[in-house]
């Protein structure tokens, strides 16, 4: 007695549209036994079509009734639909519906490797059953390269290797030869020995000698229904053996059927298509690139204008030279810098350059004759002799002592040492030994159009082209006494009736190497200047900069001759200065890569032992209305091309995803499962998306390392947050891509 697999009672199914019904199938009732080879024809429009979809589980029905293999259908959900494609029914379409780019053995794998099963065994079946289709030298041929003869044979082989009971076929025949139609008629026939086989065709006349039944619809009504009496159809002993074959094999491969088996399945698929469909694949990665590099850039914009500190304006009150990435340390127990110290901070990540004399990088020097500084000559009245005037034209050069460098920073020559020497670059070496001229202010520690002027030695020349020149500590230290040591005096003009000195001008001492002892020289320019003793006092300050209530009296002789700078400075010995002077460092400027590392160099520093701060912090104030404007705009810029970034890709690689849309039916029907199906474009995304943000950020470091300026300047903002947010947006791209054509595939697929 035959199994009967598949009952359909009163089945009816219509189409509607939005001005007519259309009734496909009208109250068919029947049954479908293994063993059966069963033929099903009509007109086109008749319907039958329509059946074979019911009975395949593609299409649902409105009225009546499905029974498989005696189970009623009426509760069945998505699931179980997916579960009957993938288990129980194979499919042969006119068409083929192979995956064109994928070889004759990676379609057959394809249809196992959704049943369950494990490479080896898959690989053992498919091989089989190519064999079996006379395929078995074409393996490695892709399927979009066979005879259409070959691709419904591997179409059939496909179906067979599932070890199904129940195959459908559509107009198997309906793209061949009548010769090659005839083969697939015969295999179809031989198949059907122990399954049931149900063959759509308007063919009859070929498969009238080998099919055991023939049902004819018309209008969607089934209006015959007759055995041929050309075969008798299996028996139970006849499948008896294959039922129990296919029923061990649904058991053993029951694996990959959760959620990590989709994800396995799923990431197979994406990695075939990546590399089945190299042009496409490409495609994809060169556009998630473009699309990588454009949001690299505005999302470094968004970080580069985090902080609004920019927008403020400067006051050089405090520190003169603004500049951004420099830092004043102290020691938190107090005490002064050592060399020791010095090493230790500049060992600290993102710290460039550490000069121990601070106060002297906020003072500026004037080296260059015409390009710092020029002369101006005049006459004040008629007949007098003309005067000489400096004229400073360049405020961009600041002093940095030899901390700042080694001797590997040299070409020629070697480091200053003694207190009136430097070292600077240039190419042409006889000016080793030369002696320059060079002036000096400092606006924000003497007073407002004070210099200081001496005569400079080079000693060495630097090995990169830079205008930075390095001088002595010991000159650094000099000049900057005047803020980082105590306040100096000159007390004379005694007035008897006072009981006081009349006059007590600050004064700034530097050394003269000319003087001895208590001598000085003060300049030419100085108030009621007096030759002869003069009372010298003196004031220390402690570490907070406050002066201490105890001062230094000493008597000093000025000398009648003056010096050559501006009133506050006096010219006193070496001797002198070493007794009265403090030398040792309390504060340091310590400089950073990028302003961008502050924080993060300011808490390496604090975790050493040392208090910072950033001087260009301290030192801004109020809002300038069109630096706020500016950086207002740039966020809104650069947050709204990020969002038409989002839209425009999802737009455009859902588009180009639709190209391959077949390939999602082919796997639907060979039994896929939706959720598989789904996870198939977010893998392959996901793939290209990771190469993309690869070559991102590989490509910018390498416009980095060959120095594109604000490529370089944006680099210094991209901290790990930054690359998070960075790899985060283009996944998320990609996955809003994915889930967008997954949205309309299911539409797709349903319809």
């Amino acid at each position: 007695m035959q199994r009967v697999r598949i009952r359909l009672e009163n089945i009816s199914k219509s189409y509607y549209s939005e001005t007519a019904v259309t009734q496909a199938l009208r109250k068919v009732n029947l049954s479908f036994s293994e063993g059966e080879f069963i033929a099903i024809t009509g007109e086109s429009g008749s319907g039958k079509s329509t059946l074979l979809n019911i009975i395949g589980g593609l299409d649902s029905f409105d009225d009546g009734e499905m029974f498989i293999d005696g189970e009623p259908t009426f509760q069945y959900d998505d699931n179980d639909w997916e579960e009957y494609r993938q288990r129980k029914i194979g499919y042969i379409f006119q068409d083929y519906s192979l995956i064109g780019h994928y070889t004759v053995l990676d379609n057959m794998l394809s249809a196992l490797f959704i049943m369950g099963y494990e490479r080896q065994e898959a690989e053992a079946i498919a091989l089989g059953y190519l064999e079996q289709v006379g395929l078995r030298e074409y393996v490695e041929h892709k399927a979009n390269e066979l005879s259409s003869g070959q691709k419904q044979r591997l179409s059939i082989a496909r179906a067979l290797a599932k070890n199904t009971g129940i195959i459908v076929a559509d107009e198997p025949t309906g793209n061949l030869d009548s010769e090659t139609g005839e083969q697939i008629i015969r295999l179809l026939k031989e198949i059907s020995r122990n399954r049931l086989v149900i063959m759509v065709t308007h063919n009859y006349d070929q498969a009238e000698s080998y099919v055991t039944r023939k049902i004819r619809i018309h209008d969607g009504e089934v209006i015959s229904d007759v055995k041929s009496g050309r075969g008798e159809g299996a028996t139970e002993a006849d499948v008896a053996e294959e039922n129990k074959v296919v029923v061990d094999r649904r058991q053993a491969n029951t694996k990959g059927r959760g959620f990590a088996g989709q994800l396995k399945l799923a990431s197979y698929f994406a990695r075939r298509n990546v590399t089945t469909l190299p042009g496409r694949s490409i495609l994809f990665t060169v556009f998630l690139f473009m699309v990588g590099v454009v949001s690299f850039l505005f999302i470094g914009e968004l970080f580069m204008n985090k902080d609004d500190i920019f927008t403020k304006e400067y006051s050089q009150k405090g520190f003169y030279h603004m500049d951004d990435t420099r830092l004043v340390v102290k020691k938190t127990d107090g005490s002064a810098f050592t060399q020791a110290d010095i090493d230790r901070i500049a060992d600290v990540r993102n710290v460039t350059v550490v000069d121990s004399c601070d106060f002297a990088n906020d003072i500026n020097y004037y080296l260059i004759e015409n390009r710092d500084y020029e002369y101006l000559y005049g006459n004040r009245r008629k007949g007098e002799e003309k005067t000489k005037v400096v004229s400073f034209l360049n405020e961009e050069h600041f002093m940095r002592s030899v901390d700042c460098i080694n001797e590997e920073a040299l070409a020629e020559g070697r480091l200053p040492e003694a207190r009136n020497e430097i070292v600077l670059y240039s190419e042409d070496s006889f000016l080793i030994g030369q002696k320059l001229l060079c002036y000096f202010t400092a606006n924000n520690i003497w007073d407002s159009g004070e210099y200081y002027q001496t005569e400079l030695v080079i000693t060495g020349l630097l090995r990169e082209e830079t205008e930075q020149v390095y001088f002595t500590k010991e000159l650094c230290s000099m000049l900057s006494m005047h803020v980082d040591s105590g306040v100096y005096r000159l007390y004379y003009a005694y007035d008897f009736s006072k009981q006081d000195y009349e006059l007590k001008p600050e004064v700034i001492p530097v050394v003269a190497d000319d003087l001895s002892g208590n001598t000085v020289r003060i300049s030419h320019r100085f108030e009621n200047p007096v030759a002869g003793p003069v009372l010298f006092h003196f004031n220390d300050k402690d570490l907070e900069g406050n002066l201490s209530e105890e001062s230094v009296e000493v008597e000093v002789n000025v000398l009648a001759e003056v010096n050559q700078s501006t009133c506050d400075f006096m010219e006193v010995s070496k001797e002198f200065y070493d007794t009265y002077y403090d030398k040792e460092s309390y504060q340091a400027s310590v400089y950073i890569t990028s302003y961008a590392k502050t924080d993060r160099v300011i808490r390496d520093l604090a975790d050493k032992g040392y208090e910072a701060i950033s001087i260009y912090r301290t030192s801004v104030t109020d809002y300038v209305d069109a630096l706020v404007y500016e950086r207002l705009t740039l966020i809104a810029i650069s947050a709204g091309v990020l969002i038409a970034l989002f839209l425009a890709e999802i737009l455009i690689l859902k588009s180009l995803m639709k190209i391959r849309m077949k390939d999602y039916y082919v796997l639907k029907f060979i039994g896929m499962k939706m959720q598989a199906l789904k996870k198939i474009s977010y893998f392959e995304l996901a793939i290209c998306c990771a190469v993309a943000v690869v070559l991102t950020i590989v490509t910018m470091w390498i416009l980095r390392f060959i120095g594109v300026s604000f490529i370089c300047e944006m680099m210094w903002y991209y901290h790990l947050g930054a690359y998070v947010t960075f790899i985060l947006y283009n996944f998320l791209l990609a996955a809003f891509t994915a889930a967008a054509f997954n949205h309309l595939l299911k539409g797709r697929l349903n319809a």
